[in-house]
C-alpha cells in the first residue's frame, strides 16, 4: 500500500493537485480497482497462454512432430 501511495505521488498528473477531498477518496478507490483489474487481466492472459501452449504441444504430437 505504501509503494502505491509513493508511486501515485511521484507519477500523478498535474490535475490531481486541484482535486477536493471527496474526489481524492474516490480516486484512491478507483486506482485500487484499476490495479486489481489489471492484475486479474494479466493473470487471465497468462492462463490463456498456458492453455494455448499445451494445445499446441498436443497438436504437434498428434501430427507426429516432437
Amino acid at each position: 500500500m505504501v509503494m502505491q501511495k509513493v508511486q501515485r505521488e511521484e507519477l500523478h498528473a498535474p490535475w490531481r493537485d486541484h482535486i477536493n477531498g471527496d474526489e481524492e477518496q474516490r480516486l484512491i478507490k478507483l486506482d485500487a480497482r484499476i490495479e486489481r483489474r489489471k492484475s486479474l487481466l494479466e493473470w487471465d492472459q497468462k492462463e490463456r497462454t498456458r492453455i494455448m501452449n499445451r494445445a499446441i504441444r498436443r497438436m504437434r504430437r498428434a501430427e507426429g512432430k516432437e
